[in-house]
Protein backbone atom coordinates (compact mmCIF):
# COMPACT_ATOMS: atom_id res chain seq x y z
CA UNK A 1 0.00 0.00 0.00
CA UNK A 2 2.84 2.39 0.82
CA UNK A 3 4.42 1.91 -2.60
CA UNK A 4 1.08 2.34 -4.35
CA UNK A 5 0.30 5.49 -2.37
CA UNK A 6 3.73 6.87 -3.27
CA UNK A 7 3.13 6.15 -6.99
CA UNK A 8 -0.23 7.90 -6.83
CA UNK A 9 1.42 10.96 -5.33
CA UNK A 10 4.08 10.94 -8.04
CA UNK A 11 1.39 10.70 -10.73
CA UNK A 12 -0.77 13.33 -8.99
CA UNK A 13 -3.88 11.23 -9.55
CA UNK A 14 -7.41 12.50 -8.99
CA UNK A 15 -9.59 12.32 -5.90
CA UNK A 16 -13.39 12.28 -6.21
CA UNK A 17 -16.12 12.82 -3.64
CA UNK A 18 -19.88 13.08 -3.92
CA UNK A 19 -22.82 13.90 -1.68
CA UNK A 20 -26.33 12.67 -2.40
CA UNK A 21 -29.98 12.68 -1.41
CA UNK A 22 -29.47 9.29 0.23
CA UNK A 23 -27.68 5.96 0.02
CA UNK A 24 -30.22 3.99 -1.99
CA UNK A 25 -30.18 2.91 -5.62
CA UNK A 26 -32.33 5.90 -6.59
CA UNK A 27 -30.24 8.57 -4.80
CA UNK A 28 -29.52 11.75 -6.72
CA UNK A 29 -26.27 13.71 -6.80
CA UNK A 30 -26.27 17.04 -4.93
CA UNK A 31 -22.55 17.85 -4.65
CA UNK A 32 -19.36 16.72 -6.35
CA UNK A 33 -15.70 17.69 -6.08
CA UNK A 34 -12.57 16.60 -7.93
CA UNK A 35 -9.02 17.55 -7.02
CA UNK A 36 -5.51 16.28 -7.60
CA UNK A 37 -3.53 14.68 -4.79
CA UNK A 38 -1.31 17.76 -4.81
CA UNK A 39 -4.34 19.86 -3.88
CA UNK A 40 -5.38 21.50 -7.15
CA UNK A 41 -9.18 21.80 -7.16
CA UNK A 42 -10.62 20.96 -10.59
CA UNK A 43 -14.31 20.93 -9.71
CA UNK A 44 -16.36 21.85 -6.65
CA UNK A 45 -20.05 22.35 -7.24
CA UNK A 46 -23.50 21.79 -5.84
CA UNK A 47 -26.01 19.99 -8.06
CA UNK A 48 -29.76 20.61 -8.09
CA UNK A 49 -31.57 17.25 -7.94
CA UNK A 50 -35.01 16.43 -9.26
CA UNK A 51 -36.31 15.47 -5.83
CA UNK A 52 -36.38 17.04 -2.38
CA UNK A 53 -33.45 16.36 -0.06
CA UNK A 54 -34.65 14.10 2.78
CA UNK A 55 -34.14 15.38 6.31
CA UNK A 56 -32.02 12.36 7.24
CA UNK A 57 -29.61 13.19 4.41
CA UNK A 58 -29.44 16.83 5.47
CA UNK A 59 -28.47 15.69 8.97
CA UNK A 60 -25.35 14.10 7.45
CA UNK A 61 -24.08 16.74 5.02
CA UNK A 62 -26.07 19.82 6.03
CA UNK A 63 -27.38 20.53 2.52
CA UNK A 64 -31.03 21.53 2.05
CA UNK A 65 -33.29 22.30 -0.89
CA UNK A 66 -32.60 25.99 -0.29
CA UNK A 67 -28.84 25.46 -0.70
CA UNK A 68 -29.43 23.73 -4.04
CA UNK A 69 -32.14 25.95 -5.50
CA UNK A 70 -29.77 27.87 -7.81
CA UNK A 71 -27.29 25.05 -8.46
CA UNK A 72 -26.79 23.63 -11.97
CA UNK A 73 -28.59 20.44 -12.97
CA UNK A 74 -26.76 17.14 -13.46
CA UNK A 75 -26.32 17.32 -17.27
CA UNK A 76 -24.45 20.61 -17.00
CA UNK A 77 -22.23 19.29 -14.21
CA UNK A 78 -21.63 15.95 -15.96
CA UNK A 79 -20.46 17.78 -19.09
CA UNK A 80 -17.65 19.25 -16.99
CA UNK A 81 -17.06 16.30 -14.67
CA UNK A 82 -16.47 13.42 -17.02
CA UNK A 83 -13.87 15.11 -19.25
CA UNK A 84 -11.87 15.68 -16.05
CA UNK A 85 -12.03 11.98 -15.12
CA UNK A 86 -11.70 10.46 -18.59
CA UNK A 87 -8.56 8.37 -18.96
CA UNK A 88 -7.33 9.19 -15.45
CA UNK A 89 -6.73 7.22 -12.26
CA UNK A 90 -9.42 8.28 -9.79
CA UNK A 91 -9.57 7.57 -6.05
CA UNK A 92 -12.73 7.57 -3.95
CA UNK A 93 -13.59 6.20 -0.52
CA UNK A 94 -16.45 3.80 -1.13
CA UNK A 95 -16.08 3.91 -4.91
CA UNK A 96 -18.99 1.51 -5.44
CA UNK A 97 -21.39 4.16 -4.13
CA UNK A 98 -19.89 7.04 -6.14
CA UNK A 99 -19.81 4.97 -9.32
CA UNK A 100 -23.38 3.75 -8.87
CA UNK A 101 -24.56 7.28 -8.06
CA UNK A 102 -22.98 8.80 -11.17
CA UNK A 103 -24.21 5.96 -13.40
CA UNK A 104 -27.78 6.25 -12.08
CA UNK A 105 -27.88 10.02 -12.47
CA UNK A 106 -26.48 9.76 -15.98
CA UNK A 107 -29.23 7.29 -16.91
CA UNK A 108 -31.88 9.60 -15.43
CA UNK A 109 -30.82 12.23 -17.95
CA UNK A 110 -30.43 9.98 -20.97
CA UNK A 111 -26.66 9.70 -20.66
CA UNK A 112 -24.30 6.89 -19.71
CA UNK A 113 -20.87 6.25 -18.27
CA UNK A 114 -18.41 4.45 -20.54
CA UNK A 115 -18.76 0.64 -20.33
CA UNK A 116 -16.55 -1.36 -18.00
CA UNK A 117 -13.84 -3.67 -19.26
CA UNK A 118 -14.06 -7.26 -18.05
CA UNK A 119 -12.05 -7.65 -14.85
CA UNK A 120 -11.36 -10.15 -12.10
CA UNK A 121 -9.90 -7.76 -9.54
CA UNK A 122 -10.21 -4.04 -8.74
CA UNK A 123 -9.93 -1.30 -9.88
CA UNK A 124 -12.94 -0.64 -12.08
CA UNK A 125 -11.55 0.00 -15.56
CA UNK A 126 -13.64 1.70 -18.24
CA UNK A 127 -13.18 1.48 -21.97
CA UNK A 128 -12.13 5.14 -22.13
CA UNK A 129 -9.09 4.38 -19.95
CA UNK A 130 -10.54 5.65 -16.67
CA UNK A 131 -9.44 3.62 -13.62
CA UNK A 132 -11.54 3.87 -10.46
CA UNK A 133 -9.89 2.78 -7.20
CA UNK A 134 -11.70 2.30 -3.88
CA UNK A 135 -9.59 3.62 -1.02
CA UNK A 136 -11.93 2.06 1.54
CA UNK A 137 -11.30 -1.43 0.20
CA UNK A 138 -7.58 -0.87 -0.21
CA UNK A 139 -7.29 0.57 3.29
CA UNK A 140 -9.13 -2.41 4.80
CA UNK A 141 -6.63 -4.77 3.17
CA UNK A 142 -3.75 -2.63 4.43
CA UNK A 143 -5.05 -2.12 7.99
CA UNK A 144 -6.01 -5.81 8.30
CA UNK A 145 -8.40 -5.70 11.23
CA UNK A 146 -10.54 -8.87 11.16
CA UNK A 147 -14.19 -8.26 10.38
CA UNK A 148 -16.92 -9.59 12.66
CA UNK A 149 -19.41 -9.37 9.80
CA UNK A 150 -20.00 -12.77 8.24
CA UNK A 151 -20.99 -11.03 4.99
CA UNK A 152 -17.47 -9.63 4.53
CA UNK A 153 -16.05 -11.05 1.32
CA UNK A 154 -12.39 -10.64 2.25
CA UNK A 155 -12.54 -10.86 6.05
CA UNK A 156 -11.27 -7.32 6.72
CA UNK A 157 -13.23 -4.65 8.56
CA UNK A 158 -14.09 -1.49 6.63
CA UNK A 159 -13.39 1.86 8.29
CA UNK A 160 -15.03 5.22 7.75
CA UNK A 161 -12.88 7.85 6.04
CA UNK A 162 -12.61 9.84 9.26
CA UNK A 163 -11.59 6.77 11.27
CA UNK A 164 -8.97 5.71 8.72
CA UNK A 165 -7.53 9.23 8.69
CA UNK A 166 -7.33 9.36 12.49
CA UNK A 167 -5.64 5.96 12.57
CA UNK A 168 -2.91 7.42 10.36
CA UNK A 169 -2.50 10.57 12.45
CA UNK A 170 -4.42 12.89 10.13
CA UNK A 171 -6.34 15.72 11.81
CA UNK A 172 -10.03 15.43 10.91
CA UNK A 173 -12.10 18.61 10.81
CA UNK A 174 -15.10 19.09 8.51
CA UNK A 175 -16.50 15.91 6.92
CA UNK A 176 -19.41 14.89 4.70
CA UNK A 177 -18.95 17.74 2.24
CA UNK A 178 -17.39 16.95 -1.10
CA UNK A 179 -14.28 19.15 -1.15
CA UNK A 180 -13.29 18.69 2.52
CA UNK A 181 -13.63 14.93 2.04
CA UNK A 182 -11.43 15.09 -1.07
CA UNK A 183 -8.79 16.87 0.98
CA UNK A 184 -9.10 14.28 3.74
CA UNK A 185 -8.59 11.45 1.25
CA UNK A 186 -5.51 13.19 -0.15
CA UNK A 187 -4.12 13.57 3.37
CA UNK A 188 -4.77 9.87 4.03
CA UNK A 189 -2.87 8.87 0.88
CA UNK A 190 0.02 11.13 1.91
CA UNK A 191 0.09 9.48 5.34
CA UNK A 192 0.06 6.00 3.82
CA UNK A 193 3.03 6.95 1.65
CA UNK A 194 4.99 7.97 4.75
CA UNK A 195 7.81 6.13 6.48
CA UNK A 196 5.79 3.95 8.84
CA UNK A 197 2.01 4.02 8.39
CA UNK A 198 0.14 2.44 11.29
CA UNK A 199 -1.49 -1.01 11.04
CA UNK A 200 -3.98 -2.83 13.27
CA UNK A 201 -1.51 -5.64 13.92
CA UNK A 202 1.16 -3.13 14.87
CA UNK A 203 -1.15 -1.47 17.38
CA UNK A 204 -2.09 -4.86 18.82
CA UNK A 205 1.59 -5.68 19.28
CA UNK A 206 2.15 -2.40 21.13
CA UNK A 207 -0.89 -3.00 23.32
CA UNK A 208 0.20 -6.52 24.14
Amino acid sequence: MREQAFRWLEQDVLVLDTEATGLGEDAQLIEVAVMTLSGRVLLDTLVRPGIAVPREATLIHGLTDAHLAQAPRFPEVFATLWPLLRGRTVLAYGMAFDYRLLAHNARLHGQALPPELERETPPVQLVDGTRLHCLMQLYAHFWQEPSLDSRSQDGWRRKSLAMAARQQGVVVQETHRALPDCRLKAALVQALAGEAPATWQGLQALAG
